[in-house]
């Protein structure tokens, strides 16, 4: 296949017309990359965090992709970039790395890591930090400590450790875990249990994990639920 090119000789993109721009020094950090990266620097994986949150903190470690457009309001950030690449980033295509929404209204308005998004934070921050020539910030974990001691406090976990196994008849103990009743919607559970898996991966602790994907497996009346992901947004999820 030929390459297109202008009077000039550059390369033109496919059917744009435009000229290849010359690869910037960050050319293999994406936008998606960015937002993940920010939002598990920001604490994503334990709390819900707003788009202009978002936006904010991405435009200071990449202000030359998150500003608007104008020279004279250059120095302000652009929250419909981080929008629309946290929107990428909640896609299947992207990895499903994000879950949540954009609003106008800060209730509705809300983004969190998924498990595959703290396992790729965890795998590709040093290459963000790396191509953006930005300092390594380490992710927060106070909050993933404190899930650590609820778990292990948890009646179902201790069981668990006894036989490495979760009957079906524990379900009560389970949704309990979850701060939702048996009856609960199933995309309300499936959102609750979400959580519960990316701060298990957050914290890799092997004993938690185990128990996380016993508890997927002991429970087939809630359907595929506990393995796909909540079309709920993260602020419609009960504390």
């Amino acid at each position: 296949m030929s390459l297109r090119t202008n009077r000039a000789g550059a390369v033109l993109e496919p059917r744009s017309g435009v000229p290849n721009r010359p690869a910037p020094s960050d050319s293999d950090i994406t936008n998606v990359d960015i937002v993940v990266y920010v939002l598990a620097t920001l604490g994503g994986a334990e709390r819900t965090l707003y788009s202009e949150e978002i936006a904010a903190k991405s435009y200071e470690v990449a202000p030359s992709r998150f500003s608007w457009r104008l020279e004279i309001y250059r120095n302000w950030p652009d929250k419909y970039v981080a929008k629309t690449a946290l929107e990428d980033a909640k896609k299947a295509e992207y990895g499903a790395l994000v879950e949540g929404s954009y609003a106008l209204d800060p209730a509705k308005d809300g983004w969190r890591l998924t498990t595959a998004g703290v396992k790729w934070a965890r795998e590709n921050s040093a290459r963000v930090e790396a191509g953006l020539a930005i300092k390594s910030a380490p992710i927060p974990k106070r909050e993933a400590e404190r899930f650590r001691r609820e778990i292990r406090g948890q009646r179902l976990f201790r069981e668990f450790l006894k036989s490495r196994s979760i009957h079906g008849e524990a379900v009560y103990l389970f949704t309990d875990l979850l701060r939702c009743t048996p009856d609960a919607a199933p995309d309300l559970i499936a959102a609750k249990f979400n959580r519960v898996k990316a701060m298990a991966e957050l914290i890799q602790d092997r004993d938690i994990s185990e128990f996380v994907s016993a508890c997927a497996r002991a429970f087939p009346q809630f359907g595929d639920n506990l393995t796909r992901p909540s079309s709920l947004g993260p602020k419609e999820v009960a504390k």
